[in-house]
């Protein structure tokens, strides 16, 4: 302890002060977590932003401040959930967005601060992200973070770059909306599947011609109008992508599924393989799997199409429905149940929101098979092992119980010992971290036997 009150004393005496290298002795040496301060002179509201002020405290040191715009984010969460979680963009004086690096993150200007309620562990999403960063696949950047608005404390956060396009996070190129030309209207572009609630809209199925490609395929792969399938425009932007941009996305998506659809889908020059970058789907796949997530493929997915480059899959995003969650659909939440993802539609077709044709289509492929095996096989031997994914755990709980966070945080919220829909776990903190390390090590034995099988 004394060696870290020194080190500390040195930083702030020898003019190394920053905010870097504060942090990084502070997160070495194990001290307490940040506390993050909002204050507000108007309520906070899902649109539009509340102008507020931020500052960033570890102890009593001010490690960082700026003026902000706040809004709460998240469908299900926002309407369902006491402890909210909030959209937060850095701003200048005149209301201008600004990027800067916080808390030791790479610098932008648009950031959130999630609230993890239901998933009691209060690590799904943090663990899934950095699974996703030591496989090599972007997923956003996170720091555990205590939350005070305006006095009142809101327990633990996770402070997380938002997905967006940057050299930093979605690295694709920048499209103008004066940009034409065939050869650089090829790319970049982010698409997501997902409700449409969070994105500005008032329900969460306003899809339309402005906002989002349908599919001209349902569920099973076949030609429909009444399709249920669509990719939102997440960047550009519905406001801002042109005309020739929506024209060449809608075509190459259109192109994708038809290809995948036809008899001859395996053909190299012909298939889906001259439109995907295959390795991308073999990753979310597996993530998507080995984790369990329920929201996975059908809402809250993300793809990608950088310019000249074929469509990528991700990033991974909100893993609260994962690793033993029960899930909003009932026919597949019995106890430790295991279940491929991929086959949702197969236990609940009359969701709202189903999986593309796409995943049950290219398993239909034996050298796609045979890339997920030899991948699986490849990433249990570190990243996807027991032990690694096991420390994991050990480490990011250790360190919350160590800044006394678990405690502050279910003593703010006192939802242990009870039923928070869609989980039902009614057990203390220990128990669910028990609950997520046995049903992982299980679905680990499962996978190693049931992926040859696909």
């Amino acid at each position: 302890m004394y060696k870290t009150l020194l080190i500390i004393v040195v930083l702030f005496s020898c003019g190394g002060s920053s905010e870097e290298s504060i942090h990084k002795a502070l997160q070495v040496f194990g001290e307490p977590i940040p506390l993050i301060k909002i204050s507000s002179s108007k309520k906070i509201k899902d649109e539009p932003k509340t102008e507020a002020q931020m500052q960033i405290f570890i102890k009593d040191s001010l490690l960082f401040s700026s003026k902000i715009g706040i809004e709460y984010r998240g469908a299900v969460s926002q309407m369902f959930y006491e402890k909210k979680s909030y959209g937060i963009e850095l701003w200048d004086e005149s209301n201008n967005g600004v990027s800067k690096s916080v808390l030791n993150m790479s610098a932008e200007e648009d950031w959130i601060l999630h609230g993890p309620y239901a998933d009691k562990s209060l690590i799904r999403n943090v663990l899934a992200y950095q699974v996703s960063n030591n496989i090599g696949r972007y997923a956003s950047k996170t720091k555990f973070v205590e939350v005070e608005i305006n006095g009142d404390f809101k327990g633990l956060y996770v402070l997380m770059e938002k997905i967006k396009r940057g050299k930093e996070r979605v690295n694709v190129s920048k499209l103008s909306s004066k940009t034409s030309a065939t050869d650089s209207i090829s790319g970049g572009y982010i698409l997501k599947i997902d409700k449409t609630v969070g994105a500005g809209y008032s329900n969460q199925d306003d899809y339309n011609e402005s906002n989002a490609i349908t599919s001209k395929y349902d569920q099973l792969g076949k030609v429909s109008k009444n399709t249920k399938i669509h990719f939102l425009y997440d960047y550009p932007k519905p406001t801002t992508i042109s005309e020739p941009q929506k024209a060449y996305i809608e075509n190459y998506m259109h192109q994708f599924e038809k290809s995948l659809a036809s008899s001859d889908f395996s053909e190299p020059n012909l298939g889906f393989r001259k439109y995907i970058d295959e390795d991308s789907f073999v990753d979310y796949f597996l993530l998507t799997e080995l984790f369990q997530n329920f929201d996975g493929y059908r809402i809250s997915t993300y793809l990608q199409k950088q310019k000249g480059e074929k469509l990528k899959m991700g990033p991974i995003w909100d893993f609260d429905l994962s690793l033993g969650s029960k899930g909003f659909c009932y026919n597949m939440n019995e106890e430790n149940q295991n279940y491929w993802i991929f086959e949702y539609n197969k236990y609940c077709g009359d969701d709202m929101w189903v999986v593309p044709f796409w995943w049950p289509r290219l398993l239909q492929d034996k050298l796609f098979v045979e890339k997920l095996n030899s991948r699986w096989n490849a990433l249990r031997k570190k990243e996807f092992s027991e032990v690694v994914l096991i420390q994991s755990i050990d480490s990011q709980i250790k360190y919350l119980k160590n800044t006394k966070a678990l405690e502050r945080n279910f003593d703010r919220w006192k939802i242990l010992n009870k039923r928070i829909e869609p989980n039902d776990t009614k057990g203390s903190h220990d128990q669910e971290i028990v609950l997520i390390k046995n049903w992982l090590k299980q679905r680990l034995v499962w996978m190693d036997r049931e992926l040859p099988n696909l």
